[in-house]
């Protein structure tokens, strides 16, 4: 249904505002007939069962005659009311909501700092003790949550910017948390913006998004100390995102090294999820930052020791395949296509020879690695030709990045002294095993709002 077939005639007047109904919402308006801006802020809001939500379209500096005006709108009723701000910036102040509520006499949930727009509902922040606050009459307001729609894990672990051991920072997202270096707090805005903006809140899970491009690795007490003040009930639903890297010795995958650091299984994305929460897509992290391509394996379980790692999540390679094991698809009679972490893998059905390269090679963020069966030279030329058959069906941004390698067994190890020789007396060539080719405080408002509304600006274009 349309935007304007939503809209009903108004429910309401008072002294210069009406009322339009938009699906469950109140918009509470001048008799002007309000802004598209707070009309689409409205239709876009989630279902809230427990208020009346309603959206003040009034400017951010309004007098208090036009909050009186809007109290005097609102229709009668018992339902407590979520108040939303409904033009940017989308900010109310610590006063607002106490005296809605004494208006009205009625209790009333507001927002006490900037609002923020995200895939998955409202966020406030805006330094400490910010949130959605609840004001009852004759009563102190009560803080409630960072978060509309609340998730289940949302509690104080993931409401405020705080310090965390001698060098890094906590700092609260709709989706989460983000932990990351010490430093001036300008540093980390694009960061900040990029995830506050697109990573989804997951309502049964935290996301926890580790460190930040281009600095140094996180000291894995640091985050060895958040993980462990967690409840274990939000432990075993958290999700890892690995944003920049852990200051830990050796090439081990970033979930390897991370389920090794805490000593417990991990759930890791491969990049930074996007978009709904419903079916969230997800882009690998270029070193600085940047979106790479989008890898079909999407979620991945690392345990402590354990260099097998499984695929949780993915995205299936070409539609319309038949997915005959978790994240395996039949692609020809005689082959099947394995969604791994580096990419794909194609395979005879019955068996491969070096299964563990195949699975535990980490992900390129600038390439997606086709690998195809090559150890048997009888089969070699048709595994061959069935990946460069998988990779004309792929996507076409996938397909500019994607490069093709054969997967060889690794060469058995000769003994010490030893000197294998081909018929000539000469040694051969061992083949190739791998593919050649701290102040703690918010920022400041009017930056933060604007940077924010500059690229709602570009993404509504």
């Amino acid at each position: 249904m349309s935007l304007l077939a939503k809209l009903r005639k108004p429910a309401h007047a008072g002294a210069g505002h009406d009322v339009t109904t938009i699906g469950d919402v109140l918009v509470v308006h001048a008799g002007d007939g309000g802004t598209e801006e707070a009309r689409s802020l409205a239709a876009s809001l989630p279902a809230d069962p427990g208020h009346q939500v309603v959206v003040a379209d009034l400017p951010p500096e309004s007098p208090v005659e036009a909050w009186q005006s809007l109290a005097a709108a609102l229709p009668d009723g018992h339902r407590p009311v979520r108040l939303v701000p409904g033009r940017r910036p989308l900010y109310l102040g610590p006063h607002v909501g106490p005296w809605l509520a004494e208006r009205i006499a009625r209790p009333v949930l507001a927002p006490c700092g900037l609002v923020i727009e995200s895939h998955a509902g409202l966020f406030v922040h805006y330094g400490p003790n910010t949130g959605w606050a609840w004001s009852r009459p004759g009563r102190a307001p009560e803080w409630a949550a960072k978060r509309f729609p609340r998730p289940a894990w949302e509690s104080a672990e993931f409401a405020e910017v705080r310090a965390l051991g001698a060098g890094a920072v906590v700092e609260p997202l709709p989706a989460g948390v983000w932990i990351r270096p010490g430093g001036p707090d300008g540093a980390f805005e694009r960061g900040r913006v990029r995830l506050v903006r697109t990573v989804p809140c997951l309502l049964d899970a935290p996301t926890i998004v580790l460190g930040s491009p281009g600095l140094p690795g996180l000291d894995p007490a640091e985050v060895k100390e958040f993980w462990r003040a967690l409840p274990e009930r939000m432990r075993a639903t958290a999700r890892f995102v690995g944003f920049g890297g852990l200051a830990v010795p050796g090439e081990a995958p970033f979930g390897q090294a991370l389920a090794d650091v805490l000593g417990t299984p991990v759930l890791c994305c491969t990049g930074i999820p996007t978009g709904s929460p419903g079916v969230p897509d997800v882009f690998a992290v270029r070193r600085d930052g940047s979106h790479g391509w989008r890898p079909f394996a999407r979620e991945i379980a690392y345990r402590p020791g354990d260099a097998q790692p499984r695929l949780c999540a993915h995205r299936a390679p070409i539609a319309g395949l038949p997915e005959v094991a978790p994240g395996v698809y039949r692609c020809a009679p005689d082959a099947v296509v394995e969604v791994v972490e580096a990419g794909l893998w194609i395979r005879p059905p019955g068996g491969a020879s070096d299964v563990v390269t195949a699975r535990t090679t980490p992900l390129d963020p600038a390439r997606n690695l086709v690998r195809y069966e090559a150890a048997d030279p009888a089969r070699a030329e048709r595994m061959r030709q069935v990946a460069e058959s998988v990779i004309g069906r792929l996507d076409y941004p996938t397909r500019l990045v994607t490069e093709l390698v054969p997967l060889v067994p690794p060469p058995a190890e000769t003994p010490v002294g030893a000197v294998a020789e081909d018929s000539d007396g000469n040694a051969p060539l061992s083949p190739l095993t791998r593919p050649v080719s701290m102040p703690v405080s918010g920022p400041p408002l009017s930056r933060m709002a604007a940077r924010l509304a500059g690229i709602q600006d570009r993404e509504t274009r």
